[in-house]
């Protein structure tokens, strides 16, 4: 299997071709879209309430590649979906202010409280972040193949994969991914239709019938 970066990245096919590649493109910024919103969605979820949700938010942009002409879309979109009246929701007395800041210990408890709960933020973002990546592979794993069906009798199937990881704009380390599993998807289903092909026809045995049998019984 070539490297993906040596892969040659084929243009000028026919327009029937060139439409159909406009709606699957079209398709998969969509679908890009729809898990950036739902993952974002998980990830302030699993932030709260250690961090507001605008900082949640500036977080995933930090740990997922968010194109930044999707960013707005993405962000009203989770707007919509997050249920403000839980996030927003005072927890407890874990910010006191005025004369209870001078309390003896309570600034030091409150220093050492936030520095935990900044490092748990820390983590969380990370393993929520990894979460986003896996479901944001599986959608562009998805759309590759569709783009993959689309030039299958104009390119070969690196030729389109490379095709939508450039066209795309994907991160190396995503690319790299995607490339190796849709590669891999479609070995199976390309070798699943050479063994079937390689099969030998069913061999028909002659029926005897009923008196044949009995004239060969009686001879």
């Amino acid at each position: 299997m070539a490297p993906l970066r040596t892969v040659r990245f084929r243009t000028g096919f026919p327009a029937e071709v060139q439409r159909r590649l406009q709606v699957a493109y079209a398709a998969a910024w969509e679908a890009q879209v729809e898990t950036h919103k739902a993952e974002a969605v998980r990830f302030v979820d699993s932030l709260a309430p250690l961090v507001t949700v605008d900082q949640a938010l500036e977080s995933y942009f930090r740990e997922v590649p968010v194109p930044m002409a999707m960013r707005d879309v993405v962000r009203a979109g989770v707007f919509v979906r997050l249920d403000f009246v839980r996030l927003d929701a005072p927890v407890g007395d874990a910010h006191p202010d005025g004369w209870r800041l001078l309390w003896p210990g309570r600034l030091i408890g409150i220093t050492r409280q936030l520095a935990r709960n900044a490092a748990e933020a820390r983590q969380r973002a990370g393993l929520a972040g990894a979460r986003a990546l896996e479901a944001l592979s599986a959608t562009h794993l998805h759309q590759a193949l569709e783009v993959e069906r689309v030039l299958r009798t104009h390119a070969s199937p690196e030729e389109a994969l490379a095709h939508y990881i450039r066209t795309m704009d994907l991160p190396p380390h995503q690319a790299q991914i995607v490339f190796q599993q849709a590669l891999a998807a479609v070995a199976e289903r390309e070798l699943a239709e050479q063994a079937t092909e390689a099969q030998p026809d069913e061999v028909l045995m002659p029926v005897v019938g009923r008196d044949r049998l009995i004239r060969l019984w009686a001879s």
